[in-house]
């Protein structure tokens, strides 16, 4: 495919590539409403992997005071694409196309720590795993595994 044809770079792509370059310690992922509504921060980042806090807002909570399987599954598939997007060159997107999640026990409403690794990049898929933790990351919650395509942006 022709370069000519890629249109300006994926925001949130170029933002999260600039904050691992950069080191990728704290940084406030608020580049898009799905990590902003979720108060994602990049802690922190090294090799094809990356740490994001995210926090379970009280509307995601279910009557038993359980954050919601979508909300936990929801904060895997994010870490999972910006692990990917960080490796991705300029131009480049993805979008998940298979998540296969499983929950391992239960998690109250509050932050979430999530640890996601790229396994591999290929031409047309990537295929990225994470593991999400309490916030003392002393207890599994849910653990994923995704294939996303790796889509040229397009004039």
């Amino acid at each position: 495919m022709s370069e000519t044809l890629l249109a300006a770079d994926n925001p949130t792509r170029a933002y999260i590539a600039n904050a691992m370059v950069s080191g990728g310690r704290n940084v406030p992922l608020d580049v898009n409403p799905a990590l902003a509504g979720l108060s994602a921060l990049l802690l922190e980042s090294e090799g094809a992997g990356l740490v994001i806090r995210f926090t379970a807002p009280q509307s995601a909570t279910q009557g038993n005071g359980v954050v919601g399987g979508g909300t936990l599954a929801n904060m895997l598939d994010l870490a999972m694409a910006m692990a990917v997007l960080a490796q991705l060159k300029p131009g480049y997107t993805c979008a998940t196309i298979s998540l296969t999640v499983n929950m391992q026990s239960a998690g109250q409403q509050g932050n979430f720590i999530a640890v996601a690794r790229v396994d591999r990049i290929g031409r047309q898929i990537a295929f990225a795993d994470a593991r999400l933790f309490d916030a003392e990351r002393s207890r599994l919650v849910a653990n994923a595994t995704s294939s996303l395509a790796v889509i040229p942006m397009r004039l």
